[in-house]
């Protein structure tokens, strides 16, 4: 977003500009020895504004300080271009000479200008009578090139009780963190500053390729300007004065949630041209003060009202968050445009994305195959493959590798396990008591030459618990058979399989299960109306028979040790939770690829163990302990624990923690491992629980995949902001780097993206993560409702 004023960006001129503040008394008019002339540039697109335009002309006629030269300029209306001459005969009215839109119209009046400082005042603004008197004094100091004043709202009706004041900048005026006092800046805001002229003259003015058009929500020109001005004059300063006020209208069609939502995502926008012009670093340097400090206070001060009895404080809180994140969206969004015009192609005629991915699994064991690079999806050839690799059942890592044309030999296959894979088989092979790889070595197959009992897996001590295996599911039957075969050839000795329908009405589902039901005793059927994962997980937890209840969703395949890797995974009272390994079941069409890219399901081959304080890698021979710095987002990445397709609970330790929450939406499985963890509990992620998921084929579906994603985590850190103090704390202090990981493109989270990966999908899912807090917010009022 813009920030129209804060820390100045000055360069080698810090020192000085506080001395001349303090020189120039900003209280003090200027008289006649100031000897500087001013025009005053009004520029005006529409008829709908006429008495605003009247209004803020006279504003400008009854200054204490008079200009010498007011100037409107008509952005390409000729009945306003008669209108305006016909009422204000003494004015210089004149046509935008440039392209439609704000900049172009603002260079022609500068074009027109006669004063020493050019000063401007949106068509929808009032200057206070000593506005000019304010922004002059300052220009007594040569080093002075720009000043800038304070804009207040006049609400058209009611200010919105939801709108928080640091993002008083959505409606073009000054807002929550700018100095009290005179003070150097980086840029002003636009419906109130002032230039020297002989500036504008040398920067050719404002960028036509910014600024806003017509109702369109756009902005930044001021900012680019002033950035470029001081780039042009590094000793000199661009001041906002707060006493040099104008009151700025804002009418009811702005004081929206949808207006808001489109003006961040359009400033998110202009400020990556901005950045593209003049550089991150002095396109962003008030942004991130302004996200690091003015907004997690904004978000404490919001949650500080709500335990005050101000209801209203969370909306607030929950603004200030999706304000951030529709405008980082926004940002996502124009660099990828960007690179899609810098390739040359546009965006529909671009290559479908990338080459379809072979997924194969081999047991060492059992020896390395051969690669082929046919059968793929439409006779195209399969470019690359993804191999799971691993010994004696358990995972080891997975290899991607490129398929030359032919495919791949299997001694180049298990030449690139060897390179990549050789430690975690050494330890393996160490573990099982046999000798390394450069001592036991592969056979010509690729197969581990001895083999020995794997002790990696823990023998299970009987009698074993008896395990509840709840699958909600709402009627996909092609994917449910495929799931409930799989989950009825598990090897673990003691278990049901407990069938939530979530879509009851629709019949398929019950027909099936009355046929297993009748075949196998084990598999039961219940259902659930009220839609929604949340409830039907609920059903099956209140269902479930076991000491242990687990989780699988309908369009996965379970591995055969599935509930028995699982089950070891509770290998002490602390552990409440084991989360397993999802790994693509076919990577076929560009969406299902994009999803791999963006993070999968799968967590890695390492065995994890998470408590509140940290986390321990769980190797062969032992645990190494990890203790996150006090700058990590740790504990608050719940969707690093796993993921809510392969996990299970201690039944009971699940049902003190109340289930799963139906009002987070998708975020019910990350809310419940978050809670876990944050209770004191211990969760355990085991590779060796091994499911392979269905990605959804289709670009649609992945995108709405995003969004919903991206609703259920901002849902989650909303709960935790209203409802856990400490957490609030931690998270509030987390924000700024929470953001930067979410945005960043060299973030861990970030980091496997390619530049075929749309930025689409990022930005849905900001945006989904900015609307979250208003989906829980909305839901919780639901509830609370629904209790009375």
């Amino acid at each position: 977003m813009t920030i129209h004023a804060g820390s100045a960006a000055t360069s080698n001129a810090s020192s000085s500009t506080s001395d001349l503040v303090a020189a120039v008394d900003p209280g003090a008019p200027a008289g006649p020895g100031s000897a500087l002339t001013v025009t005053v540039v009004i520029c005006v697109y529409t008829e709908r504004r006429w008495p605003q335009i009247v209004r803020a002309v006279h504003s400008v006629l009854a200054q204490d300080v008079p200009a010498a030269q007011v100037v409107v300029v008509v952005d390409h209306n000729p009945a306003l271009l008669d209108r305006v001459r016909a009422t204000f005969p003494d004015l210089t009215v004149v046509p935008s000479t440039g392209p439609r839109g704000l900049s172009a119209a603002r260079n022609t009046g500068v074009a027109r200008a006669t004063g020493e400082i050019v000063a401007f005042l949106d068509d929808d603004a009032e200057a206070e009578p000593d506005w000019l008197a304010r922004l002059l004094p300052h220009y007594r100091d040569e080093r002075v090139l720009a000043v800038g004043g304070h804009a207040v709202p006049a609400w058209e009706e009611d200010r919105p009780h939801w709108l928080p004041p640091e993002f008083d900048w959505v409606v073009g005026c000054s807002f929550t963190g700018q100095p009290t006092e005179a003070a150097p800046v980086r840029n002003v805001i636009g419906c109130n500053m002032s230039f020297r002229r002989s500036v504008l003259d040398r920067t050719d003015g404002f960028d036509p390729a910014l600024g806003r058009v017509g109702r369109t929500p756009v902005g930044c020109e001021e900012t680019e300007l002033c950035i470029r001005v001081r780039q042009l004059e590094p000793d000199g300063v661009v001041l906002y004065e707060p006493a040099a006020r104008v009151r700025h209208r804002v009418t009811v069609d702005r004081a929206t949630w949808r207006y808001f939502r489109q003006r961040c995502f359009s400033e998110g926008r202009s400020k990556a041209v901005v950045a593209r012009l003049v550089g991150s670093d002095a396109g962003l340097a008030t942004e991130r003060t302004y996200t690091r400090r003015t907004l997690p206070a904004g978000v404490r001060r919001g949650l500080r009202q709500v335990r005050a009895g101000d209801r209203s404080g969370l909306l607030r809180s929950g603004a200030i968050v999706a304000g951030l994140l529709v405008t980082a969206a926004g940002y996502v969004s124009a660099q990828a445009l960007r690179t899609s015009q810098a390739v040359g192609q546009p965006a529909s005629r671009r290559a479908a994305g990338p080459v379809p991915v072979r997924v194969l699994a081999v047991d060492l064991s059992d020896g390395v195959p051969d690669v082929p690079d046919t059968g793929g999806p439409d006779g195209v050839r399969y470019g690359a493959a993804q191999v799971l690799v691993r010994l004696h059942g358990q995972p080891l890592g997975l290899v991607d590798i490129e398929l030359p044309g032919g495919g791949l030999a299997a001694p180049a296959l298990v030449a690139a396990i060897r390179e990549r894979l050789s430690a975690p088989i050494d330890e393996h092979l160490r573990h099982d008591g046999l000798p390394p790889l450069g001592q036991v070595d592969l056979d010509p197959a690729g197969r581990v030459a001895a083999r020995a009992f794997c002790r990696f897996r823990s023998t299970t001590a009987e009698p074993v618990p008896f395990v509840s295996v709840v699958v909600p599911t709402c009627g996909r039957t092609p994917l449910l058979e495929s799931t409930l075969d799989s989950l009825g050839a598990l090897d673990y000795p003691r278990y049901e399989i407990v069938v939530v329908d979530n879509a009851p009405q629709v019949p398929g589902t019950a027909a099936i299960l009355a046929q297993r039901a009748a075949d196998d005793g084990r598999f039961r059927y219940t259902s659930e109306p009220r839609p929604g994962v949340a409830h039907a997980r609920n059903r099956g937890l209140t269902e479930a028979r076991g000491e242990i209840v687990a989780f699988a969703d309908d369009d996965v395949i379970v591995d055969r040790g599935w509930l028995s890797s699982l089950v070891d995974g509770f290998t002490d009272d602390d552990v409440a939770g084991v989360t397993g390994q999802v790994l693509a079941r076919e990577l076929e069409t560009p969406p299902q690829i994009w999803l791999e890219q963006y993070g999968g399901y799968g967590k890695g081959c390492q065995r994890r163990r998470f408590d509140r304080a940290g986390f321990a890698t769980v190797e062969a021979g032992g645990a190494r302990r990890v203790d996150p710095s006090p700058r990590s987002l740790y504990p608050y990445l719940p969707g690093s624990y796993g993921s809510g397709g392969n996990m299970a609970f201690r039944t009971e330790a699940l049902r003190r923690l109340g289930g799963f929450d139906p009002r987070l939406r998708t975020g019910e499985d990350i809310d419940v491992l978050l809670r876990a963890v944050l209770a004191g509990h211990a969760l355990t992620y085991e590779p060796g629980a091994l499911v392979w998921h269905t990605h959804r084929r289709e670009l649609r579906a992945l995108r709405r995949t995003m969004y919903r994603y991206g609703v259920g985590l901002g849902a989650v850190l909303a709960k935790c902001l209203a409802t856990d103090p400490t957490a609030r704390r931690e998270l509030l202090r987390r924000l700024p780097r929470g953001v930067a990981y979410a945005v960043r493109p060299g973030s861990e989270k970030n980091g496997r993206k390619r530049d075929d990966y749309p930025a689409s999908l990022t930005a849905l899912e900001l945006c989904g993560m900015a609307l979250g807090p208003a989906y829980y917010a909305a839901a919780a009022a639901r509830a609370g409702r629904s209790r009375r």
